[in-house]
């Protein structure tokens, strides 16, 4: 019997995951597609500093940047639909 609890928790968890990373994971593409078409990486400047990065490096870590941000805001939304026990 503890079993099906187990295995119906582990399966709501990564369901809840899916939930919440999926759609971050999307945005985190479209948020990376819009902000490089619009600015280019070889001239981006930090603290009056220019960044001295392949442009890959700088996609990568403004997706995955996005990602987390997306992820916050997922897991936000997720806290606020779960029932109050």
């Amino acid at each position: 019997m503890s079993n099906i609890k187990l295995d119906e928790t582990i399966f709501s968890m990564s369901r809840l995951l899916m939930t919440i990373l999926w759609p971050s994971f999307l945005m985190a593409g479209i948020s990376v597609g819009i902000i490089f078409s619009l600015i280019d990486p070889g001239t981006l400047v930090v603290l009056g500093n220019s960044i001295e990065a392949s442009n890959v490096i700088i996609y990568s870590l403004a997706f995955f940047i996005f990602w987390f941000l997306g992820a916050i805001a997922s897991s936000l939304t997720a806290l606020l639909m779960c029932k109050s026990r």
